[in-house]
Protein backbone atom coordinates (compact mmCIF):
# COMPACT_ATOMS: atom_id res chain seq x y z
CA UNK A 1 0.00 0.00 0.00
CA UNK A 2 1.27 3.54 -0.78
CA UNK A 3 2.69 4.39 2.42
CA UNK A 4 1.25 8.09 2.09
CA UNK A 5 -2.48 6.35 2.11
CA UNK A 6 -1.33 4.14 4.83
CA UNK A 7 -0.69 6.77 7.05
CA UNK A 8 -4.24 8.66 6.07
CA UNK A 9 -5.89 4.93 6.87
CA UNK A 10 -4.26 4.00 10.12
CA UNK A 11 -4.15 7.70 11.56
CA UNK A 12 -7.73 8.06 11.17
CA UNK A 13 -7.27 11.55 8.69
CA UNK A 14 -9.80 9.20 6.34
CA UNK A 15 -12.18 8.22 8.34
CA UNK A 16 -12.56 12.00 9.60
CA UNK A 17 -12.87 13.23 6.01
CA UNK A 18 -15.39 11.25 5.09
CA UNK A 19 -17.14 11.97 8.31
CA UNK A 20 -17.08 15.75 7.69
CA UNK A 21 -18.45 14.99 4.04
CA UNK A 22 -21.23 12.65 5.56
CA UNK A 23 -22.49 15.49 8.17
CA UNK A 24 -21.82 18.30 6.22
CA UNK A 25 -24.17 16.93 3.13
CA UNK A 26 -26.78 16.01 5.60
CA UNK A 27 -27.06 19.08 7.39
CA UNK A 28 -26.09 20.95 4.12
CA UNK A 29 -29.09 23.62 4.50
CA UNK A 30 -27.92 24.55 7.92
CA UNK A 31 -25.04 27.64 7.24
CA UNK A 32 -23.24 26.24 10.76
CA UNK A 33 -23.11 22.80 9.79
CA UNK A 34 -19.39 22.49 8.55
CA UNK A 35 -18.77 23.88 11.77
CA UNK A 36 -19.97 21.11 13.29
CA UNK A 37 -18.67 18.65 10.96
CA UNK A 38 -15.10 19.97 11.46
CA UNK A 39 -15.33 19.59 15.11
CA UNK A 40 -17.02 16.14 14.79
CA UNK A 41 -13.77 15.20 12.39
CA UNK A 42 -11.51 16.92 14.74
CA UNK A 43 -12.66 14.92 17.88
CA UNK A 44 -12.37 11.32 15.54
CA UNK A 45 -8.67 12.29 14.94
CA UNK A 46 -7.99 12.96 18.39
CA UNK A 47 -9.73 10.45 19.89
CA UNK A 48 -8.84 7.48 17.78
CA UNK A 49 -5.56 8.51 18.09
CA UNK A 50 -5.41 8.59 21.72
CA UNK A 51 -6.56 5.29 22.15
CA UNK A 52 -4.09 3.78 19.49
CA UNK A 53 -1.15 5.82 21.60
CA UNK A 54 -2.66 4.08 24.78
CA UNK A 55 -3.11 0.41 23.06
CA UNK A 56 0.78 1.27 22.12
CA UNK A 57 2.26 1.72 25.38
CA UNK A 58 -0.33 -1.09 26.54
CA UNK A 59 1.43 -3.17 24.54
CA UNK A 60 -2.41 -4.09 22.80
CA UNK A 61 -1.77 -3.48 19.14
CA UNK A 62 -1.19 -5.82 16.21
CA UNK A 63 2.28 -6.13 15.52
CA UNK A 64 2.38 -4.17 12.02
CA UNK A 65 -0.09 -1.33 13.72
CA UNK A 66 2.53 -1.57 16.56
CA UNK A 67 5.41 -1.43 14.24
CA UNK A 68 3.87 1.48 12.45
CA UNK A 69 2.92 3.19 15.11
CA UNK A 70 6.42 3.33 16.60
CA UNK A 71 8.11 4.71 13.83
CA UNK A 72 5.23 7.22 13.51
CA UNK A 73 5.05 8.13 17.20
CA UNK A 74 5.94 12.20 17.31
CA UNK A 75 3.50 12.54 14.76
CA UNK A 76 0.72 10.79 16.09
CA UNK A 77 0.56 12.66 19.46
CA UNK A 78 0.52 15.50 17.38
CA UNK A 79 -2.88 14.19 15.91
CA UNK A 80 -4.08 13.32 18.92
CA UNK A 81 -3.47 16.00 20.99
CA UNK A 82 -3.88 19.29 18.61
CA UNK A 83 -7.25 17.79 16.85
CA UNK A 84 -8.95 17.18 20.59
CA UNK A 85 -8.06 20.10 21.65
CA UNK A 86 -9.73 22.04 19.02
CA UNK A 87 -13.04 20.04 19.28
CA UNK A 88 -12.83 20.68 22.82
CA UNK A 89 -12.95 24.68 22.46
CA UNK A 90 -15.01 24.45 19.73
CA UNK A 91 -17.77 22.54 21.88
CA UNK A 92 -17.37 24.64 24.91
CA UNK A 93 -17.35 27.82 22.54
CA UNK A 94 -20.90 26.56 19.82
CA UNK A 95 -22.07 23.49 21.39
CA UNK A 96 -22.32 23.55 25.65
CA UNK A 97 -25.61 25.44 26.71
CA UNK A 98 -27.83 23.10 26.69
CA UNK A 99 -27.41 20.60 29.60
CA UNK A 100 -28.60 17.18 28.87
CA UNK A 101 -26.31 17.65 25.74
CA UNK A 102 -23.56 18.30 27.90
CA UNK A 103 -24.58 15.46 30.05
CA UNK A 104 -24.25 13.16 26.92
CA UNK A 105 -21.15 14.57 26.07
CA UNK A 106 -19.55 13.68 29.66
CA UNK A 107 -21.01 9.98 29.19
CA UNK A 108 -19.44 10.02 25.05
CA UNK A 109 -16.10 10.98 26.62
CA UNK A 110 -16.20 8.23 29.39
CA UNK A 111 -17.20 5.82 27.26
CA UNK A 112 -14.00 6.34 25.04
CA UNK A 113 -11.90 6.66 27.51
CA UNK A 114 -12.85 3.76 28.93
CA UNK A 115 -13.32 1.93 25.70
CA UNK A 116 -9.41 1.37 26.06
CA UNK A 117 -8.36 1.78 29.39
CA UNK A 118 -9.33 -1.84 31.64
CA UNK A 119 -11.66 -1.25 34.91
CA UNK A 120 -10.68 -4.66 36.12
CA UNK A 121 -10.44 -7.19 33.94
CA UNK A 122 -12.31 -5.18 31.18
CA UNK A 123 -12.28 -2.25 29.11
CA UNK A 124 -15.74 -1.71 27.46
CA UNK A 125 -14.82 -2.42 24.07
CA UNK A 126 -13.78 -6.34 25.56
CA UNK A 127 -17.34 -6.97 27.35
CA UNK A 128 -18.44 -9.70 25.42
CA UNK A 129 -21.29 -8.72 23.12
CA UNK A 130 -21.40 -4.97 23.76
CA UNK A 131 -18.05 -4.13 21.62
CA UNK A 132 -20.10 -2.69 18.20
CA UNK A 133 -23.11 -1.07 20.62
CA UNK A 134 -20.45 1.44 22.71
CA UNK A 135 -19.08 2.66 19.29
CA UNK A 136 -22.70 2.44 18.26
CA UNK A 137 -23.97 4.40 21.06
CA UNK A 138 -21.13 7.12 20.08
CA UNK A 139 -21.51 7.89 16.51
CA UNK A 140 -25.37 7.81 17.22
CA UNK A 141 -25.41 10.51 19.45
CA UNK A 142 -22.85 12.86 17.02
CA UNK A 143 -24.32 12.05 13.76
CA UNK A 144 -27.79 11.87 14.21
CA UNK A 145 -29.18 12.80 18.50
CA UNK A 146 -26.63 16.01 18.35
CA UNK A 147 -27.64 17.58 14.80
CA UNK A 148 -31.69 17.06 15.81
CA UNK A 149 -30.72 19.44 18.90
CA UNK A 150 -28.58 21.85 17.40
CA UNK A 151 -30.27 21.98 13.88
CA UNK A 152 -33.98 21.27 14.73
CA UNK A 153 -33.26 18.98 11.54
CA UNK A 154 -35.74 15.94 11.33
CA UNK A 155 -33.53 12.64 11.37
CA UNK A 156 -33.74 8.89 9.66
CA UNK A 157 -34.35 7.40 13.10
CA UNK A 158 -34.44 3.91 12.59
CA UNK A 159 -31.91 3.99 9.12
CA UNK A 160 -29.27 5.83 11.08
CA UNK A 161 -29.32 3.07 13.78
CA UNK A 162 -29.05 0.40 10.63
CA UNK A 163 -26.73 2.12 8.59
CA UNK A 164 -24.06 2.54 11.74
CA UNK A 165 -25.00 -1.23 12.84
CA UNK A 166 -23.64 -2.20 9.22
CA UNK A 167 -20.67 0.38 8.77
CA UNK A 168 -19.18 -1.32 11.96
CA UNK A 169 -19.55 -4.67 11.48
CA UNK A 170 -16.41 -4.60 8.85
CA UNK A 171 -14.24 -3.34 11.81
CA UNK A 172 -14.79 -6.27 14.19
CA UNK A 173 -14.33 -8.27 10.84
CA UNK A 174 -11.01 -6.77 10.61
CA UNK A 175 -10.55 -7.42 14.05
CA UNK A 176 -11.54 -10.59 14.07
CA UNK A 177 -7.83 -12.62 14.80
CA UNK A 178 -6.99 -10.39 16.69
CA UNK A 179 -9.35 -9.25 19.52
CA UNK A 180 -9.88 -11.45 22.44
CA UNK A 181 -12.16 -14.69 21.52
CA UNK A 182 -13.81 -13.48 24.83
CA UNK A 183 -14.59 -10.26 23.56
CA UNK A 184 -17.78 -12.18 21.31
CA UNK A 185 -17.90 -9.61 18.61
CA UNK A 186 -20.48 -10.54 15.78
CA UNK A 187 -17.65 -12.13 13.53
CA UNK A 188 -16.41 -14.05 16.22
CA UNK A 189 -19.60 -15.77 16.77
CA UNK A 190 -21.30 -15.98 13.73
CA UNK A 191 -18.05 -16.18 11.17
CA UNK A 192 -17.02 -13.70 8.30
CA UNK A 193 -19.52 -15.07 6.11
CA UNK A 194 -22.64 -15.18 8.16
CA UNK A 195 -21.13 -11.11 9.42
CA UNK A 196 -21.23 -9.91 5.30
CA UNK A 197 -24.93 -11.86 5.21
CA UNK A 198 -26.31 -10.35 8.07
CA UNK A 199 -24.40 -6.59 6.40
CA UNK A 200 -26.46 -7.30 3.14
CA UNK A 201 -29.81 -8.02 4.95
CA UNK A 202 -29.43 -4.78 7.20
CA UNK A 203 -28.72 -3.13 3.81
CA UNK A 204 -31.87 -4.59 2.15
CA UNK A 205 -33.54 -3.58 4.86
CA UNK A 206 -32.63 0.22 4.71
CA UNK A 207 -33.00 0.50 1.14
CA UNK A 208 -36.55 -1.39 1.34
CA UNK A 209 -37.35 1.36 3.78
CA UNK A 210 -36.11 4.09 1.28
CA UNK A 211 -38.33 2.41 -1.65
CA UNK A 212 -41.82 2.47 0.64
CA UNK A 213 -40.73 5.94 2.53
CA UNK A 214 -40.91 4.46 5.80
CA UNK A 215 -39.65 7.75 7.73
CA UNK A 216 -39.50 11.15 6.84
CA UNK A 217 -35.44 10.98 5.26
CA UNK A 218 -33.95 13.73 3.79
CA UNK A 219 -32.02 13.44 0.50
CA UNK A 220 -33.13 9.68 0.24
CA UNK A 221 -30.91 9.24 -3.33
CA UNK A 222 -27.91 10.11 -1.44
CA UNK A 223 -28.77 7.47 0.95
CA UNK A 224 -30.03 5.14 -1.62
CA UNK A 225 -26.73 5.80 -3.71
CA UNK A 226 -24.60 4.81 -0.60
CA UNK A 227 -26.31 1.88 0.31
CA UNK A 228 -26.15 0.34 -3.18
CA UNK A 229 -22.26 1.37 -3.43
CA UNK A 230 -22.25 -0.22 0.35
CA UNK A 231 -24.20 -3.81 -1.17
CA UNK A 232 -21.96 -3.84 -3.98
CA UNK A 233 -19.11 -4.20 -1.95
CA UNK A 234 -20.41 -6.69 0.60
CA UNK A 235 -20.58 -9.14 -2.74
CA UNK A 236 -16.93 -8.26 -3.50
CA UNK A 237 -15.67 -9.13 -0.32
CA UNK A 238 -13.54 -11.82 -0.75
CA UNK A 239 -11.60 -9.99 -4.05
CA UNK A 240 -10.45 -7.21 -1.40
CA UNK A 241 -9.53 -9.04 1.43
CA UNK A 242 -11.29 -8.82 5.21
CA UNK A 243 -8.20 -6.55 6.66
CA UNK A 244 -9.13 -3.95 3.66
CA UNK A 245 -13.07 -4.47 3.19
CA UNK A 246 -13.55 -1.40 5.99
CA UNK A 247 -11.63 1.03 4.16
CA UNK A 248 -14.03 0.90 1.08
CA UNK A 249 -16.84 0.41 3.40
CA UNK A 250 -16.29 3.49 5.32
CA UNK A 251 -16.05 5.77 2.07
CA UNK A 252 -19.61 5.40 1.88
CA UNK A 253 -19.66 8.13 4.54
CA UNK A 254 -18.48 10.26 2.11
CA UNK A 255 -19.98 8.88 -0.86
CA UNK A 256 -23.68 9.56 0.81
CA UNK A 257 -22.49 13.38 1.71
CA UNK A 258 -21.11 14.53 -1.37
CA UNK A 259 -23.65 12.92 -3.36
CA UNK A 260 -26.32 15.28 -0.93
CA UNK A 261 -24.01 18.33 -1.13
CA UNK A 262 -24.19 17.73 -5.19
CA UNK A 263 -28.37 17.29 -5.53
CA UNK A 264 -29.06 20.26 -3.41
CA UNK A 265 -27.03 22.50 -5.73
CA UNK A 266 -29.74 21.15 -8.75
Amino acid sequence: MNNILKYLLRSHILLAIYSFFFLYGLYFEYPSSWVYALMISFGIIGIYNLHRLWKFKMGRLPNSINDWTGLNKKSIYVLALIPTLMAMLLYFWLYSFDQLQNILTVFCVLTSVFYVKRIGKFALREIPYLKVFFVIAIWYLLFFIYPYWIFDSPQPWILGFLFLMSILIPSDIKDIYFDPHEMRTIPQVVGIEKSVKLIQLVLIISVVMLFIGWEAIRNPQAWMIGLLYFFVLTINYKKIGYNYFFAFVDLTFMLIGITAIFLNFL
